[in-house]
C-alpha cells in the first residue's frame, strides 16, 4: 500500500533530503533501500553535481567487474537525484526511457555525471505543469582520488516530471 503524504510535508522532506545527509540516509532506508546497499553517494552541488558508486559485492558480477545492471540502475538514481536537486524537491519524477551505450568495463568505482539544458529546464519549470525532459549522462571510471577518469559510457535518460500535489 502506497503512503500519500500531504504535499507540504512531502516538499519539506524533499528539501531536507537534498540539504541534510543524515536525513537523506534515513529516508533512503525507508523509500530507496537499494540506494543504501549499493553505496551510491551523491554530491548535491548544482555547480559540480556528481554521484560515485563504489565497487561492492552487491554491484559486481562473476568475473569481478561492475555489473551492467548495477551501472544502469544506479545511473537512473544518479540522474534522478540531479533532476530532483534541480527542481528543489518540488516535483515528482519517473524514468520513461534510457538509451545507454557501454564503451568500457568497470573494474572499480564509477562516477556519474548528468546534465540538462539549463534554459530548457528553466522554461519547463516556469510553467509549473507536467513535462518530459532528456538528460545527457556520462559514466566515468573513478580515479584513486575520486575524480573522473576514462569515460565508460554515455547516453540519454528521459524523465516524466510533475509538481508535487497534482
Amino acid at each position: 500500500m502506497a503512503v500519500q503524504l500531504p504535499p507540504a510535508l512531502e516538499k519539506r522532506l524533499n528539501k531536507l533530503f537534498i540539504e541534510n545527509r543524515l536525513v537523506s540516509k534515513i529516508l533512503s532506508f525507508f523509500f530507496m533501500p537499494y540506494l543504501l546497499k549499493s553505496g551510491l553517494k551523491v554530491n548535491f552541488d548544482p555547480e559540480d553535481f556528481f554521484a560515485i558508486l563504489p565497487k561492492r559485492q552487491i554491484n559486481q558480477n562473476w568475473y569481478n567487474t561492475m555489473g551492467g545492471a548495477a551501472i544502469l540502475a544506479n545511473l537512473e538514481l544518479a540522474a534522478g537525484a540531479y533532476l530532483f536537486m534541480m527542481t528543489r524537491g518540488e516535483y515528482r519524477l519517473v524514468c520513461k526511457g534510457l538509451d545507454y551505450r557501454f564503451i568500457l568495463p568497470s573494474v572499480g568505482a564509477v562516477i556519474y555525471k548528468a546534465a540538462a539544458e539549463p534554459e530548457a529546464l528553466g522554461a519547463k519549470l516556469a510553467t509549473g505543469k507536467k513535462f518530459d525532459i532528456d538528460l545527457d549522462v556520462r559514466v566515468y571510471r573513478a580515479t584513486p582520488d575520486a575524480k573522473p577518469g576514462k569515460r565508460m559510457g554515455s547516453g540519454v535518460i528521459t524523465f516524466h516530471v510533475w509538481p508535487v500535489g497534482t
